[in-house]
């Protein structure tokens, strides 16, 4: 187990963990006054944009310095930055309230967003290379924060989640089902194989792209299998996110269409559902009447098949959300 020594700086506290060369440092990001801890390998270089992975710490005595300290040479030896951010959702309660549970979740999802702007105006974050993790009582918060918000978290693991299916009702509609959430459980364990096999079975049938694997560690150390997962995503399986705004007040029709996606697309198709198409990169397109799009993109890199990304959008209102049905086997540009 690492040793913690807290080293006093002039401004800045430390903590030294001897397995790798780099202090974690404590921030308080200033939105919400949220506290976290960052680990920036030492092999850091501000020029190049770098993967980022958020852990989230389960109930006491587990806390973000425990969680962080189960990452720090994964993210030393493979390169990423590393933060644990103090959440709200994680604390142990007597209470069965569970409009409170719902409210530490929602407050949990708003801290981390504003904990990874944080970090992003201080280092340089690869916007498609984002991974969240949530371990046991932590796994809730980063569930529901990962599937609400699938253009920020390109994959989602959790180990050992304490499930509640409850507090991710409002959470449901935003599952992007090209978006892999990595599930690790032990399944024989009589204490975490229920709540993770509830988990998998709520994820299946709101049409998540889950991979689950039962055979995890009833401790939860399965770090290293993540990054593994982790790393596996971003070189099989293509990141591409649409967007969509009106072009102005003068015709609320009128959308203007954009794709996202880790690396620039050589060819596109778009189909606005209502039988019009576009093979521009960000077309521009007036629909004739309001209500409910099924909008289709289709877009080829070089030496690769084409990709499609099929989304319902609601005109006027620019109302985006993921058309679901069985991802596409992952075959995307390196």
């Amino acid at each position: 187990m690492a040793l913690w020594i807290s080293l006093s700086l002039p401004g800045c506290s430390q903590y030294i963990d001897p397995n790798v060369p780099e202090p974690i440092r404590p921030f308080t990001e200033p939105q919400y006054g949220g506290e976290y801890l960052l680990y920036r390998p030492s092999s850091y270089n501000r020029e190049h944009a770098w993967p980022l992975i958020v852990v989230c710490h389960s109930s006491f005595p587990d806390t973000p310095n425990r969680r962080i300290r189960a990452w720090t040479e994964l993210a030393e030896s493979h390169g990423f930055l590393l933060v644990a951010p103090q959440l709200t959702g994680a604390k142990q309660s007597w209470s069965r309230n569970a409009n409170e549970k719902h409210k530490r979740q929602v407050d949990d999802e708003a801290r981390i967003l504003a904990v990874i702007q944080h970090v992003r105006a201080a280092c340089n974050v690869s916007d498609d290379r984002m991974l969240i993790h949530g371990f046991a009582a932590g796994a809730p918060s980063a569930l529901r924060t990962g599937l609400k918000h699938p253009q920020t978290f390109r994959a989602i693991g959790l180990t050992q989640p304490r499930f509640d299916a409850a507090g991710l009702a409002d959470a449901a509609s935003w599952i992007d089902p090209y978006q892999p959430v990595h599930l690790s459980y032990a399944a024989a364990d009589l204490l975490t194989g229920k709540a993770g096999r509830s988990c998998a079975d709520w994820l299946r049938a709101h049409g998540a792209n889950l991979r689950d694997d039962p055979t995890g560690s009833p401790a939860g150390s399965d770090a290293a299998r993540h990054v593994e997962f982790f790393q596996k995503v971003i070189r099989k399986e293509p990141w591409i996110h649409v967007t969509v705004a009106p072009t102005g007040l003068q015709n609320p029709l009128e959308m203007r269409f954009k794709l996202l996606s880790s690396s620039p697309p050589a060819r596109f198709r778009w189909q606005f559902g209502d039988g019009d198409e576009s093979p521009v990169a960000e077309p521009t397109h007036a629909y004739s009447k309001a209500g409910t799009y099924r909008v289709t993109v289709t877009v080829e890199w070089q030496k690769t098949s084409p990709h499609t990304r099929i989304v319902d959008l609601t005109v006027p209102d620019a109302l985006l959300r993921p058309a679901h049905g069985p991802p596409q086997a992952p075959s995307g540009p390196p």
